[in-house]
């Protein structure tokens, strides 16, 4: 769909729970494009897709030990492959670029790669990632749209840890996901009660920490634009 300025997106961020299938349908859009190019039957009603030179995928979370190489060091190699070779007409799959160092570093490395395949490459792109910073940031911008994958929230999922009872859908939806509901999956994992309900009390501490810092900057924003009296 066309975006506020009458541009196409090229590029979705994509957000949802943890457990709620995105990297699911990351793997499916690759395998739907690869059915549909080489003339075989697709598993959908109807397909509209445009070729494809390449199909460029960074997905999953490993180490390569008898190289010296960590995780987040095969992530970012496989990361520079893709930016070196995606084209125009190229496909790119990306779940959750970042995830392997520090949240600060993996927002900011995530938000250039999204800035280099929106700007520079210009190919049609999924990006599934669990930082909301990243997502409200580019969801004002052009050539982004934003998806997520819905789910249903209980107010109490009664399992001792004061978290919300999370029912995944399994549905793309447009707009963003609030959260990732991450002390859902660790309440399905059968940690121990205490540690679930301390989990949740540190989550809204540190939810309340994050409003408050996010209140204050645009305080001061504002007040810098006013000027002085």
């Amino acid at each position: 769909e066309e975006g506020p300025g009458g541009e196409v997106p090229r590029l979705m961020l994509l957000s949802g729970p943890n457990m709620g299938g995105k990297s699911t349908l990351l793997r499916q859009t690759c395998l739907l494009a690869v059915l549909a190019q080489c003339g075989s039957f697709v598993p959908a009603e109807a397909l509209a897709l445009s070729p494809v030179d390449r199909v460029f995928t960074r997905l999953g979370a490993t180490d390569r030990i008898l190289s010296g190489e960590s995780t987040f060091f095969v992530e970012l190699g496989e990361a520079a492959a893709v930016l070196a070779g995606a084209t125009r007409d190229s496909l790119v799959i990306l779940d959750e670029l970042g995830r392997g160092t520090s949240t600060f570093d993996g927002t900011a490395i995530a938000h250039a790669v999204v800035e280099h395949l929106v700007r520079r490459a210009g190919c049609r792109a999924l990006f599934a990632t669990h930082y909301h910073s990243l997502v409200a940031d580019w969801g004002r911008r052009p050539g982004v749209a934003l998806g997520h994958m819905s789910c249903h929230v209980d107010a109490d999922g009664g399992g001792g840890g004061g978290d919300q009872q999370v029912t995944f859908l399994y549905k793309l939806a447009p707009g963003s996901s609030p959260k990732s509901y991450g002390l859902n999956v660790a309440r399905l994992a059968r940690l121990p009660a205490p540690v679930l309900r301390l989990a949740a009390a540190k989550s809204a501490e540190f939810e309340a920490l994050m409003a408050r810092h996010a209140q204050g900057g645009a305080e001061a924003a504002a007040g810098g634009a006013q000027g002085p009296g």
